[in-house]
């Protein structure tokens, strides 16, 4: 799933997705996709066989239990487990909370961190919102009527219609609403959350706790790290989105999510909901070429690269390191993922089932020719021109890793922006983008 146009600095995607599975001792069978909400009831009767004692159709409305205690953090998911706004989430999802609270004399990343009342918990990093999802609705309709036949007129004519979509939804305050594209541009849906601004941290593990096994252990099956942290939502005293203050009240969400005491069992029934952000499932044989060739390779140089050094460059700075926690946790997580990626190719035959795949859509293709089937020529000419631009384009993405010059470079980008009106600015540079 993806966003258009998106730019480096907006939020990930934001879209519920289910995957399913059975737990057994040794090995997890899940079924496997990626589906939105509202995609579930045609998995109603696999679902039921596999275990599910809900009703499938609570898995499709996200105003009923147990959607609507899912949340999204922004790039992460979370859930609610309390009536009072607490919620759960990954220890590396707190991360930026952590370390805005850490100093070298009082290192919450390496200690860890109990609030044991609500008064002692600590303010969120400014940009933390939790998202609660109130609807997703399909806009194909109104985003595609009467698009000109092609080139630039297109983009603007959706752009404009997908600023004017989200205005509208957004009007009142306190709800965070987009327009998001899946399957190529084939449906458009607007989503509505209410954003909550003010976020606290309740608790996070210590690092030999919460990142036991470090990156060595991160991206494996099984894991053994406490991977979880709790953070609180709140809001104003009438119950809506307000920025921090001593006199906001927990958020008390439609439904929360309960621990079982008895915990998971051999082959019983799971649920994964959350905001997994995109599928690379329908790139081009030759794209998974230049990943295994390219891609990864270079990937894992650079990445090797920049953290030697930052480390380089903090180990005699407890205060410097703290600053750098988030952003070389999250190239740690990276780089572990890329390897595996790159080791994946060398074990697995993907490059060749996928040319495999294509070849058979493409005999499909020339039989179906007259329902108006648009073979794989212009996706090869369009990944032409990103390779010419693809060193560039990495070194760049690479750089937004560094505060100083994403700061730079989106104040540059704030003042020409500035000059449009609201309407006409690109998406991350609205009024409604600047906290």
């Amino acid at each position: 799933m993806s966003k258009t146009p998106k730019p480096l600095s907006a939020l990930s995607a934001l879209s519920t997705a289910i995957a399913l599975s059975c737990v057994g001792v040794t090995q997890v069978y899940a079924v496997e996709g990626m589906w939105q909400p509202q995609q579930l009831q045609e998995l109603a009767a696999d679902v039921r066989a596999k275990g599910l004692e809900l009703d499938p159709k609570n898995l499709g409305n996200l105003d009923a239990f147990p959607l609507n205690a899912v949340v999204g953090l922004g790039g992460c998911s979370a859930s609610f487990v309390s009536p009072m706004g607490l919620v759960v989430t990954n220890h590396h999802c707190a991360y930026g909370t952590i370390q805005f609270n850490s100093k070298p004399e009082r290192n919450l990343l390496k200690d860890g961190f109990l609030a044991k009342i609500i008064g002692e918990e600590l303010p969120g990093e400014p940009t933390s919102r939790v998202y609660v999802t109130e609807s997703i609705t399909d806009v194909s309709a109104q985003i595609r009527k009467n698009l000109p036949e092609n080139g630039r007129k297109v983009f603007d004519t959706i752009d404009a219609r997908q600023k004017a979509l989200v205005a509208s939804c957004e009007k009142g305050g306190g709800y965070r609403c987009d327009v998001y594209v899946f399957h190529g541009g084939s449906k458009y849906s607007l989503v509505k959350q209410m954003e909550i601004r003010d976020v606290r941290l309740v608790y996070n593990p210590a690092e030999a706790v919460g990142k036991f096994g470090g990156d060595t252990d991160n991206w494996i099956w099984p894991r053994h790290t406490a991977d979880f942290s709790f953070i609180r939502a709140y809001v104003g005293a009438d119950g809506k989105p307000a920025d921090y203050s001593p006199s906001n009240v927990p958020y008390r969400p439609k439904s929360y999510l309960k621990v079982s005491a008895k915990g998971v069992s051999d082959k019983d029934f799971v649920m994964i909901a959350g905001y997994p952000g995109r599928t690379n499932r329908y790139r081009l044989a030759e794209e998974l070429g230049d990943a295994e060739s390219f891609t990864y390779p270079t990937l894992i140089g650079r990445y090797q690269k920049v953290l030697s050094i930052i480390a380089a460059q903090t180990a005699d700075r407890p205060d410097a390191a703290i600053k750098y926690a988030a952003t070389v946790a999250s190239l740690n997580n990276g780089l572990k993922n890329f390897e595996g990626n790159r080791d994946g190719f060398a074990k697995l035959p993907v490059v060749a089932q996928k040319a495999a795949e294509e070849k058979a859509i493409t005999a499909w293709a020339k039989q179906n020719a007259a329902n108006g089937v648009i073979g794989y020529s212009g996706l090869r000419e369009l990944l032409k021109d990103a390779r010419a631009v693809r060193n560039r384009d990495q070194i760049l993405a690479l750089m937004g890793q560094s505060g100083l010059y994403t700061a730079a470079r989106d104040l540059y980008r704030l003042s020409i922006e500035r000059e449009k009106t609201d309407a006409n600015r690109e998406y991350g540079f609205q009024k409604r983008d600047q906290i």
